[in-house]
């Protein structure tokens, strides 16, 4: 349950689902977004993806009283909201209005110095949208692309400090043909791996921190080359090779709790917190949540879910 979100896409005040963003090819599945949201509601899901299609389209959006409903109504309802947030005002007013995250793409890629002053009003609220056509990053509603590849996208993300990802495959949503494990399985690496090199990066810059892995190193050298002269001894028996692994051991602890004391982990992983990403595209069943959730890599928040949802093609909740 936790890691399902459904997705409400609204569009001239109906839900609707598009089919790779293409606005002509929309399905209409209600005319009441309260209604639908009450019904999600009642089937236990707690988080909520909530899109203003004509928002993204036109940056132009309508659906702040929507928020404002909803949260009145359903106050333990986790709300992430996206579709034309596109300046810092418009940021705010979404926060203010009562959701929970703010979903911005196409600002971080055109007005990055206004994307930092949200992201530092606002950082544990933002949810970046990266949404990738093939191997192209699209923004303004999928409109268009940028030439900016994903891994530098991530780098510049996690550099400025953003928490929380979002991103679809745009070749599958909507589509029902299920996932693309392979594109999931390197966005999740790509985000583990990205991260882990801006720590280490931070780690390595720290003054003295040469000596301080060399003490690790020598600690490491000394407990290896005692245990086999040990164990060479032929008059050694299991009860010495035994005492030399527990004063390795030993030795071992003490360092990490130094390493600990010396190194500012703590203020980097607050500086650098560990990111998280939600995927979006082609989900379609219960086994390809399935599928998603067995190469989690512990970086995963959540699966947004619609059509395969609203057509009864998901039948249990998480």
């Amino acid at each position: 349950m936790k890691f399902i979100i459904p997705a409400v896409d609204i569009y001239d005040n109906k839900v609707v689902r598009l089919t790779r963003g293409d606005f002509s090819q929309a399905t209409v599945y209600s005319d009441d977004p309260i209604g639908v949201i009450r019904d999600l509601y009642s089937k236990g899901f707690r988080r909520l993806h909530l899109v203003d299609l004509e928002g993204a389209k036109t940056g132009e959006i309508k659906t702040f009283e929507l928020i404002k409903t909803i949260k009145n109504k359903y106050k333990d309802l986790i709300l992430q909201f996206g579709g034309g947030v596109r300046s810092y005002e418009i940021a705010e007013n979404i926060i203010n209005a009562g959701a929970d995250y703010v979903i911005i793409g196409t600002m971080f890629i055109k007005k990055p110095e206004e994307f930092k002053n949200v992201l530092n009003k606002f950082r544990e609220r933002v949810i970046l949208s990266l949404d990738i056509n093939v191997d192209k990053i699209v923004i303004h509603g999928w409109q268009s692309d940028v030439e900016i590849s994903v891994e530098e996208a991530f780098d510049k993300a996690l550099r400025m400090g953003v928490t929380r990802i979002m991103s679809t495959d745009i070749t599958r949503d909507g589509t029902l043909l299920g996932p693309d494990i392979r594109f999931i399985t390197s966005l999740l690496e790509t985000l583990k791996q990205k991260h882990l090199n801006i720590v280490v990066e931070e780690i390595m810059k720290i003054e003295n921190i040469q000596h301080i892995l060399k003490e690790g190193i020598d600690i490491l050298t000394k407990g290896v080359n005692e245990f086999m002269e040990t164990l060479k001894n032929p008059r050694a028996g299991n009860y010495e090779l035994k005492q030399k692994l527990d004063e390795y051991d030993k030795a071992i602890d003490t360092y990490k709790e130094s390493l600990i004391e010396k190194l500012p982990l703590k203020d980097i992983l607050q500086k650098y917190p560990k990111p998280y990403l939600i995927i979006s595209g082609g989900v379609s069943s219960d086994s390809d949540i399935d599928d998603i959730l067995k190469i989690n890599n512990g970086f995963l928040e959540g699966i947004i879910v619609g059509k395969s949802l609203y057509e009864g093609r998901i039948t249990f909740l998480r």
